[in-house]
């Protein structure tokens, strides 16, 4: 059984560029045959790779859509006996042991997790307003904090890493009520600096942290500012920020997914926040067609009903579901390292090829980085980090 790459292409030129970077990645580190589908008819740019297969999709498809036609079809599309590795384009390639993943693989598919859970995906997969319902308090609070934020100074990696650690201190309390008690009684009672612990210290008053050594590595936000700015009111208790209705402005999670999941295809989602999948990578070969199959019917069908956004996560959780898959066994995240932007506890060891989702509570030395978002974004620490390793 050969093992094999494939990825998925169609249309707008900024795509077909992101294939040939993708391309190049892998083809430094593996010699393994990659197959690229596309919809030549479609391409502003022709694709530059000699193993492509055109696929004639749907006119009615827009491109979107008839790139989600190939990807959730793709076991008709390519020859059958082999083991698959499928590659959104936007995966890059980052260490010479990618083509151990073909060991990953657990009949009858194999996928890595999402970085978030059903609830937090559900208004990205559903026309149910979530999303939308808070959005003008998000931009208001987020263009006059780009203003307030004295942090972007501080932007060293040991600077950002130490404000992730703070940050990632006070989120630990929330595990623990009697600690955050204690720790509020202290803050209280303090009265110039604030010290948090052996290692960081807070002046009331400048509203500057410092290492022991004098470094500053954060600036406290101006809260009374931004509250006064824009009517968004922090709860220093949770964290949380909430509107003059008192709704966290950044909580868009919902069940609305699930409901839309058992109202179109009859399939009971009993976890609300079930640890769903990650279409980006997984692994394939004949034994797949059934639930590739069902997947594939069950996209296809939500393009032409309202309810549904152009996406194939959430009928992915429904196949899961449908076919008993919900405790099937999921690729470790070095397979499927996803590179959330937005992510504060997000690193790479400087020079180095560990990375970090979590403030190094854990690391891992990904073979396939997932860049969803930002791609190309030189301004990026993560992305100057995944080209200098390509370039040694």
């Amino acid at each position: 059984m050969a093992e094999v790459y494939v990825f998925v292409v169609c249309g707008e030129k900024e795509h077909i560029d992101t294939l040939h970077l993708s391309v190049s990645y892998l083809t430094k580190y593996s010699q393994k045959e990659i197959i690229v589908l596309t919809d030549s008819s479609r391409n502003e740019l022709p694709i530059d790779w000699k193993n492509t297969i055109d696929i004639k999709t749907p006119v009615e498809l827009n491109h979107h859509q008839a790139s989600i036609y190939l990807k959730t079809g793709i076991y008709k599309f390519v020859p059958k006996g082999n083991l698959y590795c499928y590659l959104d384009t936007d995966v890059l390639t980052v260490s010479a042991s990618c083509d151990e993943i073909f060991k990953e693989f657990v009949e009858p598919i194999r996928f890595a997790a999402d970085h978030c859970s059903m609830s937090r995906f559900s208004p990205y997969a559903v026309n149910c307003g979530c999303l939308e319902k808070n959005e003008k308090d998000r931009k208001r609070f987020t263009d006059s904090l780009e203003l307030l934020d004295r942090n972007k100074e501080l932007n060293s990696f040991e600077q950002r890493l130490e404000r992730a650690k703070i940050k990632k201190f006070y989120q630990n309390l929330e595990n623990s009520f009697l600690r955050k008690i204690l720790l509020a009684i202290r803050y209280k009672l303090s009265a110039k600096e604030f010290k948090l612990n052996e290692k960081y210290t807070l002046n009331k008053s400048s509203k500057e942290w410092r290492l022991p050594n004098g470094e500053i590595v954060k600036h406290e936000l101006d809260y009374t500012k931004l509250e006064k700015e824009t009517g968004i009111r922090l709860n220093k208790w949770n964290g949380a920020w909430g509107n003059n209705k008192n709704e966290n402005i950044f909580d868009t999670r919902c069940n609305h997914l699930q409901q839309q999941i058992y109202d179109t295809f009859s399939i009971e989602i009993k976890e609300t926040n079930f640890q769903h999948w990650n279409g980006g990578v997984f692994l394939f070969n004949d034994s797949s067609h059934s639930f590739l199959g069902s997947w594939h019917t069950k996209t296809m069908k939500i393009f032409g009903l309202k309810g549904w956004k152009t996406r194939d996560q959430g009928t992915l959780i429904a196949t899961v579901w449908e076919h008993g898959l919900q405790n099937h066994p999921i690729m470790d995240k070095k397979w499927n390292f996803i590179a959330d932007y937005n992510n504060e506890d997000l690193f790479c060891e400087p020079n180095g090829i560990s990375f970090t989702d979590d403030v190094f509570e854990t690391t891992f030395e990904p073979s396939f980085i997932h860049i969803y978002h930002h791609w190309g974004d030189e301004s990026w620490h993560i992305w100057k980090n995944i080209k200098n390793i390509l370039n040694h």
